[in-house]
């Protein structure tokens, strides 16, 4: 509450308290009774505030708490990489339970939650793909083909088959979760170590190629695919999304920026992050923003690409180091902490004020623009 808010508060109680006399003991009295009106109408604000960022410790120490998703119910799901475990929070209770995977030592990188409540996740060194059934709690592991493929990310299509990319097999997969089938499809460039996958709206899926520096898409339909160079030599890819547009992003690490692609006009529009992170994580909210993780800074952050505005986040942990991203309900955003073995909430509401404005245009004139520039200002303010 703002100053102006007590010395209201305050008036109001002098109004409803017309019986006190300015005299003696009775002025003594007012006084004070005032001033523990005050007092407690200023802290009750502080009292009933959520703090904009909530952090619960993971049972299992060490546990590397990779990647993270939420079903439909709001509960939040992760795999615990260092202790082999599947894991989820329930927000409401802040209880935390967790599963061994079956195969051990099997290394899980991914997760998601498809619509009927099931569980998928990657297992890269057990080379399967894992399924949990929330409701048995029950596991059933899919083995790969290709034995060694490293199958390190992975997206749910429209039917609600597995889409996933083989990190060392130069591949991705297909797993048909109705027949529990798995077809392998090879990827054109050698050696291309894909990493992240998205399936868009036209039931196509994209991938990122980390090693040859690719974007790549691939038709179930015609079982074609088509790769696109990434401007930015180098650029370290990694995660990918697809916005409600059909825009393709992805996050390029060695140049610490955002990326998105057009695949109508084939252009790619780069967005720098303003503090130097280097992204791992990505998610997309309701309103179209890119949200992601900055594992060295300690940061969340947020992209708002009609503007072009960046917002970032302190974890404001010891040790922090956010590793990977998600939306759950309310517009909550959900984060995994791998320095810290914890899980974070972040509330939009609470950490974004109301009424917040973007930062002004800044642009960067070379030396014969400044010149010109000055000029002009030099004959507004003779």
């Amino acid at each position: 509450m703002s100053e102006g808010e007590g010395r209201g508060a305050v008036n109001k109680f002098q109004i409803l308290n017309p019986r006190l006399k300015h005299s003696g003991t009775g002025l003594k009295f007012q006084i004070l009774s005032l001033l523990a009106a005050y007092c407690i109408l200023f802290a009750m604000p502080a009292l009933a505030a959520e703090p904009a960022m909530k952090f619960y410790p993971i049972p299992s120490q060490r546990s590397f708490p990779s990647a993270i998703t939420a079903d439909k119910k709001g509960q939040i799901w992760f795999v615990e990489l260092n202790v082999n475990k599947l894991a989820v929070l329930e927000p409401s209770t802040s209880a935390f339970f967790e599963y061994d995977i079956p195969t051990t030592r099997s290394y899980p990188t991914d997760i998601a939650a498809d619509a009927n409540g099931i569980i998928w996740f990657t297992e890269q060194d057990g080379n399967q793909i894992g399924r949990f059934d929330t409701k048995t709690k029950t596991f059933k592991e899919y083995e790969i083909p290709t034995v060694g493929s490293q199958p390190v990310r992975l997206a749910i299509d429209g039917s609600g088959d597995i889409w996933f990319t083989e990190f060392a097999a130069n591949q991705i997969g297909r797993l048909d979760t109705k027949k529990g089938d798995i077809k392998e499809y090879a990827i054109p460039t050698q050696l291309s170590q894909p990493m992240g996958i998205a399936v868009d709206a036209k039931a196509q899926v994209w991938f990122i190629e980390a090693q040859s520096n690719k974007l790549a898409v691939f038709s179930p339909a015609s079982g074609k695919f088509k790769e696109y160079t990434i401007p930015s030599p180098f650029c370290a890819p990694n995660e990918i999304a697809v916005d409600k547009d059909g825009g393709i992003w992805f996050s390029e690490r060695k140049d610490r920026r955002l990326v998105r692609f057009n695949p109508k006009k084939k252009e790619f529009k780069r967005f720098d992050i303003p503090s130097k992170g280097v992204p791992e994580g990505m998610a997309l909210d309701r309103k179209g923003n890119i949200w992601y993780c900055d594992k060295r800074g300690g940061k969340v952050g947020m992209l708002e690409p009609r503007r072009g505005e960046f917002i970032e986040f302190d974890a404001a942990l010891s040790n922090a180091q956010p590793f990977d991203i998600a939306l759950g309900p309310s517009d909550s955003v959900w984060f995994t902490d791998i320095g810290a073995n914890t899980i974070g909430r972040l509330d939009i509401h609470n950490a974004i004020p109301e009424g917040h404005q973007p930062a002004k245009l800044s642009v960067k004139l070379d030396a014969e623009q400044r010149k010109v520039f000055e000029q002009k200002q030099g004959q507004k303010n003779p």
